[in-house]
């Protein structure tokens, strides 16, 4: 046989072979295929399913005459599961909306939005509002600040999906998306719940199925780089009640009020400025004692922290650019974290939770330890996050709860100006 023809038979034979491979394995190829088709087309349907429940949603608050929500939720840590707390939500006429917290209440009305504390009565923060509540809210309270606009709120006033996307990640989770849905029922109530990730987490919220407002949520949240064991998990249920009229719902009466040009202004009353600040003696994550009368002639800046309090986690990297900045300031300035208000069984492994934490977080202060609460509960249990100024002679200089907006350049200025009485006297 001519060698010329070799080749020729090779190509056929390899070609019969093709054909003998693929009449073999068809069927496997092409039911795989048609699984992962199903697959692609069951995830696409439950995203769009989770679409239309958030749009049915939407539809349901802004077309509701008024309505009150009461979110009652519990937050849960890797040592305890708090308190109860509850957020209560009103949407009135138009534009006009109401939010109430145990210390802050905001009133959305007309072209004004108006802050007040309960710890510091007859004080109130306005603001212009033109109907964009969240971006106002953010203004007085700050973009890491609580409150936040909630999903109700975010929905009645016509805000898109960015919007409702942007209300669900409670001020803790990274950007949201959309990843599944389910039809659910409990107790012969039907509900549409929406699986939402985030790079940080994830948030499940279920939809009454007949009203379609907000029913439940549960998240779960971890702070960008700490231990896998460090999180928050909160889980909330809503309360609507339809009201039949807007009269008088949502008003603010500035009678008898003082208006003050930001959050920083409204003074607490358990903290007042000139009062003697509690002693205490506690140890930092070295074992080392520290106590107060060591820093006698400073001004020290306290920041209580918990590693269950997500705002803490904000606060205490303002409080680190804080203590940077007063190394080189060449002022007598001390900036102290005190964990507090933990739940772990032993002092050791709190101090070793902390020194994690504070690790993980690039932080490089050396917090101290309030293991018992008690330096906590002798500053009036300010709440978490709090800082707490102490002028140079130990009195209270300055108090905030939570963060706020330029935080960091009002500490400063804070501290100067105590450093400054402390110097005159």
């Amino acid at each position: 046989m001519p060698d010329s023809v070799y080749p020729v038979m090779r190509v056929r034979l390899l070609s019969l072979l093709v054909l003998w491979t693929w009449f073999q394995y068809s069927d496997a190829f092409a039911s795989s295929f048609s699984v992962a088709t199903e697959a692609r087309a069951q995830s696409e349907n439950a995203l769009q399913q989770g679409r239309e429940t958030l749009e049915a949603s939407a539809h349901a608050y802004q077309h509701v005459a008024a309505l009150r929500d009461v979110f009652t939720y519990t937050v849960t840590t890797p040592s305890a599961v708090l308190a109860p707390k509850t957020l209560e939500i009103t949407l009135g006429s138009h534009n006009e909306v109401a939010l109430k917290d145990p210390l802050i209440e905001v009133f959305a009305v007309d072209s004004s939005l108006f802050v007040t504390k309960s710890d510091a009565p007859g004080k109130y923060v306005v603001h212009p509002y033109t109907g964009d509540f969240a971006k106002a809210l953010d203004a007085v309270v700050g973009e890491q600040g609580w409150p936040l606009e909630p999903l109700q709120i975010a929905m009645r006033l016509g805000k898109g999906m960015d919007g409702w996307l942007t209300a669900l990640r409670f001020k803790q989770l990274a950007p949201l998306q959309i990843s599944g849905y389910e039809k659910k029922s409990d107790h012969g109530l039907s509900f549409d719940e929406v699986h939402f990730r985030a790079d940080n987490g994830w948030l499940d919220a279920d939809f009454d199925s007949t009203t379609h407002f907000l029913s439940r949520v549960s998240l779960e949240a971890h702070p960008p780089g700490a231990p896998k064991d460090v999180f928050i998990k909160v889980l909330g249920e809503c309360a609507p009640e339809v009201l039949g009229s807007t009269k008088d719902l949502i008003t603010f009466d500035t009678s008898g009020k003082v208006a003050v040009a930001d959050l920083t202004r409204l003074n607490a009353t358990q903290l007042p400025t000139g009062k003697l600040s509690p002693s205490f003696e506690l140890e930092n994550l070295e074992g080392k004692k520290v106590s107060l009368r060591q820093f006698k002639g400073s001004v020290l800046v306290l920041d209580f922290w918990a590693s269950w309090c997500a705002p803490c986690w904000k606060t205490l990297q303002e409080s680190q650019h804080l203590s940077d900045w007063a190394s080189h300031s060449g002022l007598p300035i001390a900036v102290l974290p005190i964990d507090t208000m933990e739940q772990f069984p032993t002092k050791e492994e709190t101090r070793t939770k902390a020194t994690e934490f504070f690790r993980s977080q690039g932080l490089t202060m050396s917090s101290l330890l309030d293991l018992k609460s008690e330096t906590f509960q002798a500053f009036g249990s300010p709440g978490l996050p709090s800082i707490v100024i102490i002028a140079a002679d130990g009195t209270i200089f300055k108090y905030h709860q939570g963060s706020f907006p330029a935080m960091l350049e009002t500490l400063e200025e804070e501290v100067k100006e105590a450093a400054k009485v402390a110097a005159q006297k």
